[in-house]
C-alpha cells in the first residue's frame, strides 16, 4: 500500500473514531481517535519531505554467451549518488527460462552518499535468448514511515546457446557445387587428396603424381588420378510445426532435434561449405548461406530462439519457399513427415533438382518407455514401425537419403549405422 492510502486510512479510522465517540459521548472513544489522526499526519510530513534517492545501477553478466549446459556470473551494483543517506530495497528481474543456482538477486541496504553496494548471483538458462530489463523496489524515508516505489530500467541480454556434437562424416551427393575447394567429392578426376583411378603418363603430366609400383609392374609410366573436392550450399530446415513434436516427461522432441540441427551445420561449415538454416513453422526464420565462424554463430543465434509453433500458414511442409534454396543444392530436412502429403514432399524436392536429406527424429522408443500398458505400446510401435518403414523406404527409392535417428541416442550413433548399412550394401 503507498504512503497516501495508508495517511488517508489512518485519518478516516481516527475521523471515524472521533465522530463515533461524539455520538456516543464516549470519552474514551474520542481518546482512541488521536493515534490514528497523529500517525496519518506523519505519514503526510514524511511523505512531503522524503526525496527519491538518485541511484546509479549497474548489471553485468560473466559470459553473456553460454550453452544450455553451463552456468555464468551476474554481478549487480547499486551507488547512490544523491546527497542523502538511501534507504533501498531492490530485487532483480529473473526472467521465464532462467535459474539462480546461488547467491542472491535481493539487495536491502543503507546507502551513505557515495556508496556502492553490490551483489552476485550464479543462473542457468534455458535454450533461448533472455533479456533482464529492470529492477524493482521500494525507497524509505529515515523512520520508515514514508515508502515510494522504485522501478529502474537497466537491459541486458543472456544468449543460451543448444549444445551440440561433433560429428566425424556425413556423406551428402550434391548436384550443385562451386568452383572453390571444399570437401564434397564430385566424382571427376582433378586436384584433390583421395585417389580416383589410374592412366597412362601424358606429356605435361606433374611428375610428383606418378605411382611408381604400378609403373614398375607395368614397365610404363602410371599416373594417379585424384578426386575433385568442392564446397556446395547446405541449406538446414528444421521443422518446427508444433504438432510434429512431443514432450515425454522432462524430455522435448524439439530440443533434441535443435540440438542435432546444430551438429549438422557445424559438421558442414567446419568442412568448409556455405550453411543456410530455415525454421520453418513460424514466421520466416531463414539465414541466409555462408561460411565460417561468424556464420556458425547466426545459426546457433536462430535455434537459440527457434519454439515450436501453431500458425496455419505453415500447417503444411507443402508451403516451404523452395525459391530460397538455390537450384540443385543439398537440402538436410530434420522431420517426422506427419501426413501423407508432407511424405511426398522430399520427393517433389528430389523431381526439382535438389539432393535430399531426411533425417528422421524417430520417437517411438521414447514413447514406449513412458506408456502405461506395455502389451498395447508394443504393439502400437509395431504397427508404427511397419508404417515408418514403408514410408522411409519409399523415399529411399524416390532418391532421398533417409537417416531413421533414433532421439534417445546420439545422431552420430544413427550416422554410424547408415554408413555400416551402405559399406554392407543394405537400402
Amino acid at each position: 500500500m503507498s504512503t497516501r492510502r495508508r495517511a488517508l486510512f489512518a485519518i478516516a479510522l481516527g475521523l471515524g473514531l472521533g465522530l463515533f465517540g461524539l455520538l456516543a459521548r464516549e470519552g474514551n472513544v474520542v481518546g482512541l481517535a488521536i493515534p490514528p489522526l497523529l500517525f496519518g499526519l506523519a505519514l503526510i510530513l514524511s511523505d512531503a519531505f522524503h526525496e527519491t534517492p538518485t541511484l546509479r545501477v549497474t548489471r553485468s553478466i560473466a559470459d553473456p554467451r553460454i550453452h544450455e549446459d553451463e552456468e555464468t556470473d551476474v554481478h549487480l551494483a547499486v551507488a547512490n549518488e544523491s546527497e542523502r543517506d538511501a534507504y533501498i530495497i531492490l530485487r532483480d528481474h529473473v526472467p521465464h527460462g532462467v535459474v539462480v543456482l546461488d547467491g542472491d538477486t535481493s539487495l536491502a541496504a543503507r546507502l551513505a552518499p557515495g556508496a556502492v553496494e553490490t551483489r552476485t548471483y550464479r543462473i542457468a538458462a534455458e535454450r533461448g535468448g533472455h533479456d533482464q530489463r529492470r529492477l524493482l523496489g521500494s525507497s524509505w524515508a529515515r523512520w520508515g514511515l514514508a515508502v515510494r516505489g522504485l522501478d529502474l530500467r537497466l537491459e541486458s541480454r543472456l544468449a543460451s546457446l543448444p549444445i551440440f556434437e561433433t560429428l566425424r562424416e556425413l556423406e551428402i551427393r550434391p548436384r550443385r557445387i562451386h568452383a572453390y575447394a571444399g570437401s564434397v567429392r564430385t566424382h571427376r578426376s582433378g586436384s584433390g587428396l583421395e585417389i580416383l583411378g589410374c592412366r597412362e603418363y601424358a606429356l605435361g603430366d606433374d611428375i610428383r603424381r606418378v605411382n611408381w609400383r604400378a609403373s614398375a609392374r607395368r614397365e610404363d609410366l602410371i599416373v594417379n588420378l585424384f578426386e575433385q573436392e568442392r564446397m556446395t550450399d547446405v541449406n538446414v530446415i528444421v521443422d518446427a510445426r508444433a504438432h510434429m513434436h512431443l514432450q515425454i516427461g522432462g524430455a522435448k522432441t524439439f530440443d533434441l532435434v535443435v540440438r542435432a540441427a546444430a551438429s549438422v551445420c557445424s559438421y558442414f561449415l567446419r568442412r568448409g561449405n556455405r550453411v543456410g538454416l530455415m525454421v520453418y513453422g513460424d514466421a520466416l526464420n531463414w539465414t541466409y548461406p555462408a561460411a565460417g565462424r561468424l556464420q556458425m554463430e547466426r545459426l546457433l543465434h536462430s535455434l537459440a530462439v527457434a519454439q515450436p509453433s501453431t500458425r496455419v500458414a505453415f500447417g503444411q511442409l507443402r508451403q516451404l519457399p523452395t525459391r530460397l534454396f538455390a537450384t540443385g543444392s543439398q537440402l538436410v530436412i530434420f522431420s517426422t513427415l506427419g501426413s501423407r502429403e508432407d511424405a511426398e514432399i522430399p520427393t517433389q524436392l528430389v523431381a526439382r533438382g535438389y539432393s535430399v536429406l531426411l533425417v528422421y527424429p524417430n520417437s517411438s522408443k521414447l514413447e514406449r518407455e513412458a506408456a502405461y500398458s506395455q502389451a498395447q505400446a508394443k504393439l502400437a510401435e509395431r504397427l508404427i514401425q511397419l508404417e515408418q518403414q514403408v514410408s522411409l523406404s519409399h523415399l529411399g527409392r524416390a532418391g532421398v537419403q533417409v537417416i531413421d535417428w533414433d532421439i534417445t541416442e546420439p545422431l552420430s550413433v544413427a550416422l554410424h549405422h547408415a554408413r555400416a548399412m551402405l559399406r554392407g550394401g543394405l537400402r
